[in-house]
């Protein structure tokens, strides 16, 4: 895995902080910080999931259709027509299967090159999805009254497995259930409710699911919030815009993806960030693929309905890319 603490300049005695500059600095130079893309223009893109050598990001038009974009480091070509909506999630137990979820319980499961829709019987936006192993759990809720949904695969069907929550769910790991204002451990086959301190929390990832769990979000300015077998308790940071995203994993760094270009992570108990952010886009997601680590968003916030997606990457420095028509 790609470690961005590589990117900072030699530290010396008495010097322990980061050179944050340096990241911007050598965004200039073999590594750094760079656009992949800022034309994808069929829509924004909302979160990415490694498929074996390529990297999955869904997205599309808010109140449109959905798009599938793939990227291997040298090409990106983009699916139109996915779904009959955009898609807020993806991910999957294996290389070659993933299940995609969005607005109006839509779900679509593709298998080794096979795909087919599972929808589910809501009105709800599903904005996470997770596969755990032989079951799939797909969260959401109806934005229009603030009422949160969790819904599982089980045995091939899917079924609601909690509703009218007060809230909205926005995502969902290793048991873990994170939204607005509330978040639930599953425990045997019961939600137990961890007091998050009214914080909205939009994603949830983790070293270890009971004594190491990262979440982020925030109203109207950042929340980082961990778990480390107690309970939820704020983690000191000064990033400023309210976060989108999160990736971790054991032995890994903490990568936050978040509003007005928002790039940066957490490592040996301080944060790194460049001096400017690279893009002042929304960046919904991160994750890492290869020897890069990818942040994924677009204008998710423009009133004119002319959506774009926008690609970030820390790791070689190359030319940006124009998106293709996959084939």
């Amino acid at each position: 895995m790609l470690a961005l603490s590589a990117g900072c300049a030699p530290t010396t005695e008495g010097d322990t902080q980061p050179d944050t500059a340096s990241l911007v600095d050598t965004a200039a130079e073999e590594m750094g910080f760079s656009v992949v893309t800022s034309e994808l223009a069929q829509g924004v893109l909302l979160s990415a999931w490694s498929d074996a050598d390529e990297l999955l990001m869904v997205g599309g038009e808010l109140g449109g259709e959905g798009i599938l974009a793939r990227y291997d480091g040298d090409r990106l070509c983009v699916e139109e027509a996915v779904a009959d909506t955009a898609l807020w999630w993806i991910h999957g137990p294996r290389d070659g299967e993933w299940y995609a979820v969005g607005s109006q319980g839509r779900i679509v499961h593709e298998v080794d090159g096979e795909r087919t829709r599972e929808d589910v019987e809501t009105n709800a936006t599903l904005f996470g999805v997770y596969a755990d192993g032989e079951r799939v759990w797909a969260v959401g809720g109806d934005v229009s009254n603030n009422t949160g949904e969790i819904w599982r695969r089980e045995d091939g069907a899917w079924s609601l497995f909690a509703g009218d929550l007060p809230g909205l769910m926005f995502k969902t790991w290793e048991g873990w259930f994170v939204g607005d204002g509330q978040s639930y451990r599953l425990e045997g086959d019961e939600l137990v409710p961890h007091d998050t301190d009214g914080a909205r929390l939009v994603t949830v990832r983790g070293r270890d699911a009971e004594s190491d769990t990262w979440a982020v979000g925030g109203s109207s300015s950042a929340v980082v919030m961990r778990f480390e077998g107690e309970g939820w308790e704020p983690v000191e940071q000064e990033l400023g815009q309210p976060l989108n995203g999160v990736w971790t994993a054991p032995g890994e760094p903490v990568y936050v993806a978040g509003n007005s270009g928002t790039t940066a992570f957490y490592q040996d108990g301080q944060w790194v960030k460049p001096d400017a952010p690279v893009t002042m886009e929304v960046l919904h997601a991160v994750w890492p693929h290869g020897d890069e680590v990818i942040w994924v968003g677009g204008n998710l916030m423009t009133t004119s309905g002319d959506y774009y997606g926008t690609i970030v990457r820390y790791g070689e420095r190359r030319d940006a890319l124009t998106p293709e028509v996959c084939p």
